[in-house]
């Protein structure tokens, strides 16, 4: 037989079995005692057995959206649990109050939109002589303008005491300097001091004059030069009369004729720097203070500033048209204890006037030398009210302290980190974070005890020999240290960002990697295993009674 008729004999046949089970009665046929019965088609396909009261659709549909939620976890708890890592054990990592990450996430928003506000947002750097001749703060400074934009070295004293680094600074005639944080016959007999606790007072003509420093080849702070932004803060007291002169570039072309075609081409002949007379300024005129702002058209690395008048000049400044600025504030000797002795009103009105975001308290050091356990709680108290007045003054800022780095002296012979320095850290850090500022401990970044020695032993040194201040290279890399450490808090914010994790989510995810964690840990402990009292020997009958 060949295979088309077999098939259609199959076909046939299971057609006619079908039909039987169709019209055979359910109940069977009679034959005498006997009852005949054919399978229906119910019997030989057989619905599934489902039990539509067992499923319940939302039930299922949280158990999905649950797994859902289990598998995004589970990939984000491994990326953050790298961030949390550095921030609950990095030794250059931030102390923050309430151990949050996110508490840098104001200052970063802040930074973002400089650009698209066409803002500069002003980092105010405070300090005592491990800040001057801008050390610390230039590093600071140039990683932020390379990532957010900005140009200039921020605000600066009428009067510098102390040169900078990468910004030259001279000043000519009637103009006197007071200073908070000095000798008590340089202080004046008001607390109108300003946002950089001292200022000039002007009394007939002078001249400001401030230029990028030239460097080597190597120029490692591109950025401090190339403003567009210069400010002026002075008193309202008295009169004031200003004229801004800056060097631009003036390009000079000259005509090229090409001989056979004729064709005219223009090129570039020489540049030459010409000083330039800026238009008057804008002048905003608050309760406390008048601004005066010039937004040039071009760039410049250098300008005069020519004053006229009786009045207070409380800072100069020299920024970019958007981005951040850092402000390096030094105080040679200072603890850091004299905000509270600035007039506060001045103080919020030249902090609103810089949108200023960050205000960066780098002090403790002078303080060692004399803090015991006797006068401990004094020294929490000032350094809290310093924090209270700041906030009081500027409310929409951020602020940061940064303790003592290790400190060593003499002591039978040797240097050894100061007995005392440990203490002054530990009561640091608490009234920081009691006042919710964050703390960032210099001394655990440089290694702890006796890291002082090992810098200035270092070749080529990062410590003087006194064991106190960083030379400039230590000062960079402690910047550089600054700078990573904040960078993580960045990477972290975007990290946020991107996968649109917010403040709740953030919580259950690091809620879901803990309770991982105690899963893990106790699938780990060995059971502990019974201990087997031994009974003790009954005593012989022979035995001593």
């Amino acid at each position: 037989m060949s295979p088309l008729k077999t098939l259609i004999s199959i076909i046939s046949l299971f057609a006619v079995l079908g039909f039987i089970a169709l019209v055979f009665p359910h109940s069977g046929i009679a034959v005498g005692s006997k009852t005949l019965r054919y399978p229906s088609l119910a019997d030989v396909f057989p619905k599934a057995n489902v039990d539509t009261n067992d499923v319940d659709p939302e039930k299922a549909m949280q158990e999905l959206v649950e797994a859902t939620r289990r598998k995004e976890f589970s990939a984000f708890s491994d990326s953050l649990k790298y961030y949390e890592d550095f921030f609950t054990q990095g030794r250059t990592r931030f102390d923050l109050p309430d151990d949050d990450p996110t508490w840098f996430d104001r200052f970063f928003l802040n930074l973002e939109l400089a650009e698209l506000d066409s803002t500069v947002v002003h980092i105010v750097h405070y300090g005592d002589s491990q800040l001057e001749e801008d050390r610390i703060s230039a590093t600071i400074r140039e990683d932020l303008q390379s990532e957010f934009g900005g140009a200039g070295p921020g605000m600066m004293p009428p009067i510098m005491g102390v040169p900078s680094q990468t910004t030259s600074h001279w000043n000519s005639g009637a103009l006197s300097r007071y200073i908070l944080f000095g000798p008590k016959d340089e202080e004046a007999d008001h607390n109108r001091y300003g946002p950089l606790a001292q200022f000039a007072d002007l009394n007939g003509e002078a001249m400001i004059g401030f230029k990028k420093r030239e460097q080597n080849r190597n120029d490692k702070f591109p950025h401090v030069g190339n403003y567009t932004t210069i400010k002026v803060l002075s008193g309202k007291r008295g009169s004031l009369r200003l004229k801004l002169v800056y060097d631009s570039t003036v390009v000079e072309y000259k005509q090229t004729a090409n001989a056979e075609t004729g064709e005219v081409k223009i090129v570039e002949k020489s540049r030459k720097k010409k000083s330039v007379e800026a238009p008057a300024p804008i002048i905003d005129k608050l309760k406390k203070l008048n601004v005066y702002t010039w937004k040039l058209p071009d760039t410049t690395s250098s300008a005069k500033i020519y004053l006229s008048g009786n009045t207070e000049i409380y800072a100069v400044s020299a920024d970019g048209p958007y981005g951040v600025a850092v402000d390096n504030v030094a105080m040679r000797g200072s603890s850091g204890t004299i905000f509270h002795r600035i007039d506060n009103e001045l103080l919020a009105e030249a902090y609103k006037a810089m949108n200023a975001k960050l205000i960066i308290m780098e002090y403790g050091g002078n303080l060692v030398p004399s803090t015991s356990r006797s006068n401990i709680e004094w020294t929490k108290k000032i350094i809290s009210r310093q924090i209270q007045t700041i906030q009081k003054a500027n409310p929409s800022a951020d602020i940061l302290f940064i303790g003592p780095a290790d400190m060593a002296k003499q002591i039978d012979g040797e240097y050894k980190t100061y007995p005392s320095l440990n203490l002054t850290i530990k009561a640091l850090r608490e009234v920081a974070l009691e006042n919710g500022a964050a703390y960032w401990d210099m001394h655990r970044v440089m290694g702890g005890n006796g890291a002082m020695i090992k810098w200035v032993n270092k070749q080529p040194a990062l410590g003087f020999t006194d064991h106190i201040h960083f030379t400039r290279r230590g000062a960079a890399y402690m910047g550089e240290l600054f700078c990573n450490s904040l960078r993580m808090h960045y990477d972290f914010f975007k990290f946020r960002d991107r996968h649109k994790i917010d403040d709740a989510k953030l919580k259950e995810i690091m809620h879901y990697a803990d309770s991982l964690q105690q899963v893990k840990l106790l699938k780990t402990q060995k059971p502990k295993k019974k201990s087997v009292k031994k009974k003790k020997a009954a005593p012989s009958k022979g035995g001593r009674k």
